[in-house]
Protein backbone atom coordinates (compact mmCIF):
# COMPACT_ATOMS: atom_id res chain seq x y z
CA UNK A 1 0.00 0.00 0.00
CA UNK A 2 1.41 3.40 -0.96
CA UNK A 3 1.19 6.10 1.68
CA UNK A 4 1.49 9.75 0.72
CA UNK A 5 4.24 11.96 2.04
CA UNK A 6 1.66 13.94 4.04
CA UNK A 7 1.01 10.97 6.33
CA UNK A 8 1.24 11.69 10.06
CA UNK A 9 3.45 9.36 12.07
CA UNK A 10 3.44 8.82 15.83
CA UNK A 11 5.77 6.67 17.87
CA UNK A 12 5.01 5.08 21.20
CA UNK A 13 6.71 2.94 23.83
CA UNK A 14 4.94 0.47 26.11
CA UNK A 15 6.37 -1.51 29.01
CA UNK A 16 4.97 -4.89 30.04
CA UNK A 17 4.34 -4.06 33.69
CA UNK A 18 2.74 -7.44 34.38
CA UNK A 19 6.17 -9.04 34.77
CA UNK A 20 8.64 -6.30 33.74
CA UNK A 21 9.96 -8.56 31.00
CA UNK A 22 9.18 -6.65 27.84
CA UNK A 23 8.98 -3.44 25.82
CA UNK A 24 7.41 -2.41 22.54
CA UNK A 25 8.44 0.55 20.38
CA UNK A 26 5.75 1.17 17.75
CA UNK A 27 5.16 3.59 14.91
CA UNK A 28 1.70 4.48 13.68
CA UNK A 29 1.63 5.99 10.21
CA UNK A 30 -1.75 7.35 9.07
CA UNK A 31 -2.36 8.64 5.58
CA UNK A 32 -5.22 9.15 3.14
CA UNK A 33 -5.06 5.53 1.98
CA UNK A 34 -4.86 3.85 5.37
CA UNK A 35 -2.75 3.12 8.41
CA UNK A 36 0.38 1.13 9.08
CA UNK A 37 1.38 -0.12 12.53
CA UNK A 38 4.98 -1.20 12.73
CA UNK A 39 7.41 -1.75 15.52
CA UNK A 40 9.87 -3.78 17.52
CA UNK A 41 8.98 -5.96 20.50
CA UNK A 42 11.72 -6.98 22.94
CA UNK A 43 10.84 -9.52 25.62
CA UNK A 44 12.47 -12.18 27.75
CA UNK A 45 10.82 -15.40 26.63
CA UNK A 46 11.62 -18.57 28.59
CA UNK A 47 14.82 -16.95 29.78
CA UNK A 48 16.03 -16.05 26.27
CA UNK A 49 15.91 -12.69 24.47
CA UNK A 50 13.15 -12.52 21.85
CA UNK A 51 13.04 -9.76 19.23
CA UNK A 52 10.08 -9.41 16.90
CA UNK A 53 9.72 -6.82 14.15
CA UNK A 54 6.27 -6.42 12.65
CA UNK A 55 4.24 -4.42 10.16
CA UNK A 56 0.44 -4.36 9.92
CA UNK A 57 -1.03 -2.47 6.95
CA UNK A 58 -4.70 -1.47 7.02
CA UNK A 59 -6.91 0.20 4.45
CA UNK A 60 -8.84 3.41 5.06
CA UNK A 61 -11.53 1.54 6.99
CA UNK A 62 -8.95 -0.04 9.34
CA UNK A 63 -9.41 -3.45 7.75
CA UNK A 64 -6.21 -5.47 8.08
CA UNK A 65 -4.71 -6.16 4.65
CA UNK A 66 -1.11 -7.30 5.12
CA UNK A 67 0.95 -8.50 8.08
CA UNK A 68 4.63 -9.38 8.26
CA UNK A 69 6.54 -10.60 11.30
CA UNK A 70 10.24 -11.41 11.65
CA UNK A 71 11.32 -13.03 14.91
CA UNK A 72 14.74 -13.81 16.37
CA UNK A 73 14.80 -16.21 19.33
CA UNK A 74 17.33 -18.73 20.60
CA UNK A 75 19.60 -18.30 17.61
CA UNK A 76 16.89 -18.81 14.98
CA UNK A 77 15.04 -16.45 12.66
CA UNK A 78 11.40 -17.07 11.74
CA UNK A 79 9.19 -15.13 9.40
CA UNK A 80 5.46 -14.93 8.80
CA UNK A 81 3.39 -13.14 6.17
CA UNK A 82 -0.39 -12.84 6.17
CA UNK A 83 -2.56 -11.31 3.45
CA UNK A 84 -6.25 -10.47 3.93
CA UNK A 85 -8.76 -9.42 1.28
CA UNK A 86 -10.75 -7.41 3.84
CA UNK A 87 -13.67 -9.83 3.57
CA UNK A 88 -12.46 -12.64 5.79
CA UNK A 89 -10.23 -14.59 3.37
CA UNK A 90 -6.57 -14.99 4.35
CA UNK A 91 -3.34 -16.22 2.83
CA UNK A 92 -0.47 -17.36 5.02
CA UNK A 93 2.99 -17.27 3.43
CA UNK A 94 1.34 -17.15 0.01
CA UNK A 95 -1.17 -19.98 0.52
CA UNK A 96 -4.88 -19.83 1.32
CA UNK A 97 -5.48 -20.41 5.03
CA UNK A 98 -9.02 -21.77 5.37
CA UNK A 99 -8.79 -22.01 9.15
CA UNK A 100 -8.72 -18.20 9.36
CA UNK A 101 -11.85 -17.73 7.24
CA UNK A 102 -14.06 -15.06 8.78
CA UNK A 103 -11.29 -13.41 10.80
CA UNK A 104 -11.47 -9.64 10.52
CA UNK A 105 -8.37 -8.40 12.38
CA UNK A 106 -4.92 -9.59 13.38
CA UNK A 107 -3.92 -9.88 17.03
CA UNK A 108 -0.19 -10.00 17.82
CA UNK A 109 -0.01 -11.98 21.03
CA UNK A 110 2.92 -9.94 22.36
CA UNK A 111 1.66 -6.47 21.39
CA UNK A 112 -0.85 -4.05 22.91
CA UNK A 113 -0.90 -1.97 19.71
CA UNK A 114 -3.08 -4.31 17.64
CA UNK A 115 -6.05 -3.77 19.97
CA UNK A 116 -6.38 -0.47 18.10
CA UNK A 117 -7.38 -2.35 14.94
CA UNK A 118 -10.87 -3.55 15.97
CA UNK A 119 -11.42 -0.46 18.13
CA UNK A 120 -10.97 1.82 15.10
CA UNK A 121 -12.67 -0.50 12.64
CA UNK A 122 -15.79 -1.04 14.75
CA UNK A 123 -16.31 2.51 16.11
CA UNK A 124 -18.67 1.20 18.77
CA UNK A 125 -21.14 3.53 20.44
CA UNK A 126 -20.72 3.89 24.19
CA UNK A 127 -22.34 0.92 25.91
CA UNK A 128 -22.31 -1.25 22.75
CA UNK A 129 -20.69 -4.70 22.51
CA UNK A 130 -19.71 -6.97 19.66
CA UNK A 131 -17.93 -10.25 18.99
CA UNK A 132 -15.16 -10.63 16.42
CA UNK A 133 -13.00 -13.40 15.09
CA UNK A 134 -9.30 -12.46 15.04
CA UNK A 135 -6.23 -14.07 13.50
CA UNK A 136 -4.21 -14.53 16.68
CA UNK A 137 -0.43 -14.86 16.26
CA UNK A 138 1.24 -16.73 19.10
CA UNK A 139 4.86 -16.24 20.09
CA UNK A 140 7.44 -17.73 19.89
CA UNK A 141 5.86 -20.41 17.68
CA UNK A 142 4.40 -17.87 15.19
CA UNK A 143 1.39 -20.16 15.01
CA UNK A 144 -1.73 -18.39 13.71
CA UNK A 145 -5.13 -19.47 14.92
CA UNK A 146 -8.66 -18.04 14.95
CA UNK A 147 -9.72 -16.50 18.25
CA UNK A 148 -13.20 -15.37 19.34
CA UNK A 149 -12.96 -12.00 21.05
CA UNK A 150 -15.38 -9.50 22.48
CA UNK A 151 -15.15 -5.71 22.69
CA UNK A 152 -17.42 -3.47 24.76
CA UNK A 153 -17.16 0.29 24.87
CA UNK A 154 -17.75 1.08 28.55
CA UNK A 155 -16.77 4.75 28.46
CA UNK A 156 -15.65 7.52 26.09
CA UNK A 157 -12.10 6.17 26.06
CA UNK A 158 -12.43 2.81 27.80
CA UNK A 159 -13.06 -0.66 26.38
CA UNK A 160 -13.43 -4.11 27.87
CA UNK A 161 -11.62 -6.78 25.93
CA UNK A 162 -12.63 -10.45 26.34
CA UNK A 163 -11.17 -13.68 25.09
CA UNK A 164 -14.42 -15.60 24.68
CA UNK A 165 -12.72 -18.98 24.69
CA UNK A 166 -10.37 -18.61 27.66
CA UNK A 167 -12.53 -16.27 29.74
CA UNK A 168 -9.75 -13.68 30.09
CA UNK A 169 -10.94 -10.08 30.15
CA UNK A 170 -9.22 -6.73 30.67
CA UNK A 171 -9.96 -3.01 30.60
CA UNK A 172 -8.20 -0.79 28.06
CA UNK A 173 -7.87 2.95 28.38
CA UNK A 174 -7.12 4.38 24.94
CA UNK A 175 -6.29 7.69 23.30
CA UNK A 176 -8.10 9.41 20.44
CA UNK A 177 -6.46 7.03 17.96
CA UNK A 178 -7.62 3.95 19.86
CA UNK A 179 -4.11 3.12 21.03
CA UNK A 180 -3.82 1.75 24.56
CA UNK A 181 -2.57 3.97 27.34
CA UNK A 182 -3.18 1.46 30.12
CA UNK A 183 -3.90 -2.21 29.49
CA UNK A 184 -5.26 -3.49 32.83
CA UNK A 185 -1.89 -3.65 34.56
CA UNK A 186 -0.40 -5.73 31.74
CA UNK A 187 1.00 -3.03 29.46
CA UNK A 188 1.52 0.65 30.23
CA UNK A 189 2.50 3.42 27.86
CA UNK A 190 5.75 5.14 28.82
CA UNK A 191 6.19 7.67 26.03
CA UNK A 192 4.63 8.96 22.83
CA UNK A 193 5.22 11.73 20.35
CA UNK A 194 5.38 12.68 16.73
CA UNK A 195 7.95 10.65 14.85
CA UNK A 196 10.43 11.92 12.32
CA UNK A 197 9.65 10.69 8.79
CA UNK A 198 11.35 7.45 7.91
CA UNK A 199 14.09 7.84 5.30
CA UNK A 200 12.93 7.09 1.79
CA UNK A 201 15.66 4.44 1.62
CA UNK A 202 14.05 2.50 4.47
CA UNK A 203 10.64 2.66 2.82
CA UNK A 204 12.20 1.40 -0.42
CA UNK A 205 13.91 -1.52 1.33
CA UNK A 206 10.65 -2.42 3.09
CA UNK A 207 8.87 -2.48 -0.26
CA UNK A 208 11.56 -4.54 -1.98
CA UNK A 209 12.85 -7.08 0.57
CA UNK A 210 10.76 -10.09 1.58
CA UNK A 211 11.19 -12.23 4.70
CA UNK A 212 11.32 -15.46 2.70
CA UNK A 213 10.38 -17.19 -0.55
CA UNK A 214 6.82 -17.23 -1.79
CA UNK A 215 5.07 -20.57 -1.51
CA UNK A 216 4.26 -20.14 -5.21
CA UNK A 217 7.84 -21.24 -5.94
CA UNK A 218 7.36 -24.61 -4.27
CA UNK A 219 10.43 -26.84 -4.41
CA UNK A 220 12.08 -24.51 -6.93
CA UNK A 221 12.93 -22.10 -4.12
CA UNK A 222 15.58 -24.50 -2.85
CA UNK A 223 17.61 -24.21 -6.06
CA UNK A 224 19.03 -20.81 -5.12
CA UNK A 225 17.50 -20.24 -1.69
CA UNK A 226 20.55 -21.64 0.09
CA UNK A 227 22.47 -18.56 -1.06
CA UNK A 228 20.48 -16.16 1.16
CA UNK A 229 22.88 -14.31 3.42
CA UNK A 230 26.38 -12.94 2.95
CA UNK A 231 29.52 -14.37 1.34
CA UNK A 232 33.12 -13.19 0.96
CA UNK A 233 36.05 -14.61 -0.94
CA UNK A 234 38.66 -14.44 -3.66
CA UNK A 235 37.71 -13.11 -7.07
CA UNK A 236 39.89 -14.00 -10.05
CA UNK A 237 39.71 -12.68 -13.60
CA UNK A 238 41.57 -14.80 -16.18
CA UNK A 239 42.86 -12.82 -19.14
CA UNK A 240 43.38 -14.24 -22.68
CA UNK A 241 47.16 -14.00 -22.27
CA UNK A 242 47.00 -16.41 -19.31
CA UNK A 243 47.50 -13.83 -16.57
CA UNK A 244 45.25 -13.83 -13.51
CA UNK A 245 44.14 -10.71 -11.67
CA UNK A 246 42.85 -11.20 -8.13
CA UNK A 247 40.93 -9.23 -5.47
CA UNK A 248 38.72 -9.84 -2.46
CA UNK A 249 34.96 -9.49 -2.97
CA UNK A 250 31.60 -9.78 -1.20
CA UNK A 251 28.25 -11.15 -2.33
CA UNK A 252 24.85 -10.63 -0.61
CA UNK A 253 21.57 -12.44 -1.39
CA UNK A 254 17.96 -12.00 -0.25
CA UNK A 255 14.39 -12.74 -1.32
CA UNK A 256 12.55 -9.78 -2.88
CA UNK A 257 9.24 -8.87 -4.56
CA UNK A 258 7.02 -10.76 -2.12
CA UNK A 259 9.44 -13.68 -2.24
CA UNK A 260 8.91 -14.30 -5.93
CA UNK A 261 12.50 -13.44 -6.84
CA UNK A 262 16.00 -13.67 -5.36
CA UNK A 263 18.25 -10.65 -5.72
CA UNK A 264 21.93 -10.18 -4.98
CA UNK A 265 24.47 -7.40 -4.69
CA UNK A 266 28.00 -8.26 -5.85
CA UNK A 267 30.92 -5.99 -4.88
CA UNK A 268 34.58 -6.16 -5.98
CA UNK A 269 36.79 -5.08 -4.36
CA UNK A 270 35.19 -5.76 -1.00
CA UNK A 271 34.21 -2.65 0.94
CA UNK A 272 36.36 -3.91 3.81
CA UNK A 273 39.42 -4.79 1.73
CA UNK A 274 42.50 -2.58 1.96
CA UNK A 275 43.47 -0.55 -1.09
CA UNK A 276 45.16 -2.74 -3.69
CA UNK A 277 48.37 -1.53 -5.31
CA UNK A 278 48.41 -3.80 -8.34
CA UNK A 279 45.86 -4.44 -11.11
CA UNK A 280 43.29 -6.50 -9.23
CA UNK A 281 40.18 -8.17 -10.59
CA UNK A 282 37.69 -6.08 -12.56
CA UNK A 283 35.74 -3.64 -10.42
CA UNK A 284 32.13 -4.76 -9.95
CA UNK A 285 29.21 -3.22 -8.11
CA UNK A 286 26.16 -4.83 -9.60
CA UNK A 287 23.04 -6.87 -8.99
CA UNK A 288 21.33 -10.00 -10.29
CA UNK A 289 17.60 -10.76 -10.13
CA UNK A 290 16.55 -14.42 -10.33
CA UNK A 291 12.96 -15.51 -11.00
CA UNK A 292 11.49 -18.91 -11.82
CA UNK A 293 9.78 -19.54 -15.17
CA UNK A 294 7.17 -22.23 -14.46
CA UNK A 295 6.44 -22.72 -18.17
CA UNK A 296 10.05 -23.56 -19.01
CA UNK A 297 10.90 -25.04 -15.62
CA UNK A 298 14.01 -22.87 -15.50
CA UNK A 299 15.39 -20.01 -13.47
CA UNK A 300 15.79 -16.81 -15.47
CA UNK A 301 18.49 -14.39 -14.33
CA UNK A 302 19.51 -10.87 -15.30
CA UNK A 303 22.88 -9.45 -14.21
CA UNK A 304 23.35 -5.67 -14.36
CA UNK A 305 26.78 -4.13 -13.82
CA UNK A 306 26.80 -0.31 -13.98
CA UNK A 307 30.56 -0.32 -13.35
CA UNK A 308 31.27 -2.51 -16.36
CA UNK A 309 28.28 -1.63 -18.49
CA UNK A 310 27.22 -5.28 -18.79
CA UNK A 311 23.69 -6.68 -18.93
CA UNK A 312 23.62 -10.48 -19.14
CA UNK A 313 20.62 -12.78 -19.31
CA UNK A 314 20.92 -16.50 -18.66
CA UNK A 315 18.64 -19.40 -17.79
CA UNK A 316 19.00 -22.82 -16.21
CA UNK A 317 18.90 -24.68 -12.94
CA UNK A 318 20.35 -27.65 -11.13
CA UNK A 319 22.26 -30.27 -13.08
CA UNK A 320 23.61 -32.99 -10.86
CA UNK A 321 25.64 -31.49 -8.03
CA UNK A 322 26.00 -28.04 -9.58
CA UNK A 323 23.86 -25.14 -10.80
CA UNK A 324 24.28 -24.36 -14.48
CA UNK A 325 23.12 -21.23 -16.35
CA UNK A 326 23.51 -20.61 -20.08
CA UNK A 327 23.27 -17.40 -22.08
CA UNK A 328 24.98 -15.26 -24.67
CA UNK A 329 27.22 -12.19 -24.55
CA UNK A 330 28.29 -10.28 -27.68
CA UNK A 331 27.19 -13.21 -29.82
CA UNK A 332 29.21 -15.81 -27.90
CA UNK A 333 27.70 -18.52 -25.65
CA UNK A 334 28.44 -18.03 -21.95
CA UNK A 335 28.14 -20.49 -19.08
CA UNK A 336 27.90 -19.59 -15.39
CA UNK A 337 27.98 -22.31 -12.76
CA UNK A 338 27.95 -22.90 -9.01
CA UNK A 339 29.90 -25.97 -7.88
CA UNK A 340 31.62 -27.44 -4.81
CA UNK A 341 28.50 -26.34 -2.91
CA UNK A 342 28.58 -26.72 0.85
CA UNK A 343 26.80 -25.08 3.81
CA UNK A 344 29.57 -22.49 4.14
CA UNK A 345 31.32 -22.40 0.75
CA UNK A 346 30.91 -22.62 -3.02
CA UNK A 347 32.81 -21.89 -6.23
CA UNK A 348 31.38 -19.83 -9.09
CA UNK A 349 32.78 -19.94 -12.62
CA UNK A 350 32.10 -17.73 -15.60
CA UNK A 351 33.09 -19.23 -18.95
CA UNK A 352 32.82 -18.26 -22.64
CA UNK A 353 32.76 -20.64 -25.61
CA UNK A 354 35.16 -20.08 -28.49
CA UNK A 355 34.59 -20.87 -32.16
CA UNK A 356 35.92 -24.39 -31.71
CA UNK A 357 33.37 -25.19 -29.02
CA UNK A 358 35.84 -24.99 -26.11
CA UNK A 359 34.78 -23.41 -22.82
CA UNK A 360 37.39 -20.90 -21.59
CA UNK A 361 37.45 -19.70 -18.00
CA UNK A 362 36.99 -15.93 -17.63
CA UNK A 363 36.29 -15.58 -13.91
CA UNK A 364 36.34 -17.70 -10.78
CA UNK A 365 34.97 -16.83 -7.34
CA UNK A 366 35.79 -18.94 -4.29
CA UNK A 367 33.32 -17.84 -1.62
CA UNK A 368 32.81 -18.57 2.09
CA UNK A 369 29.75 -17.71 4.17
CA UNK A 370 29.99 -14.69 6.49
CA UNK A 371 26.31 -14.18 7.35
Amino acid sequence: MAMEATAVTRELIWRRVMDELGFEHARVRRGPEGTELSGVILVAEQGAPLRAEYSVVCDGAWRTRRVSVTQSWRGEHQTLTLEHDGEGHWRKNGRAEEELAGCTDVDLGLSPSTNALPINRLRLEEGASTEIRAAWIRFPSLEVMPARQGYTRVGPARYRYESLESGFNAMLDVDMDGLPIEYAGIWRRLAEGRAAPEPASRRFVDALVSPGPSDELGDAAATFGWLVGGWAGTIQDHDPDGSVRQSEGEWWFHWVLEGRALQDVFIVPSRRAPAQAGPGANRRYGTTVRSFDRTEGKWQITWISPTGGAINRLAGGREGDRLLLLGEHHGKPIRWSFSDIGPDHFTWRGEVQDGAGNWNLQSRFDMRRIA
